[in-house]
């Protein structure tokens, strides 16, 4: 099993909208070879993932970094 941590400085308040729209995707577990969970703490937003090959690990960052990239730009036009 390949293992990937990843660190973001996220505001609080932006946090937990971008925490709250992706848990539903990581939550489906409908990936077979990867698994990716969300956390939040100490101002730091935490993605990490678990895969069972490399090819798993590169689809699962990008897509999960994509919706992350996502939220952040509409939160952004809101303001």
């Amino acid at each position: 099993m390949n293992t990937l941590e990843v660190e973001f400085k996220i505001p609080e308040e932006k946090a937990r909208v971008i925490l709250d729209s992706v848990n539903i995707e990581a939550e489906k577990d409908f990936h077979s070879r990867s698994k990716v969970r969300f956390n939040y703490s100490h101002g730091k937003f935490i993605m990490r993932v678990e895969a069972s090959d490399l090819s798993a690990m590169r689809a699962a960052v990008n897509t999960y970094l994509r919706w992350i990239i996502m939220c952040e730009n509409l939160i952004n036009k809101k303001k």
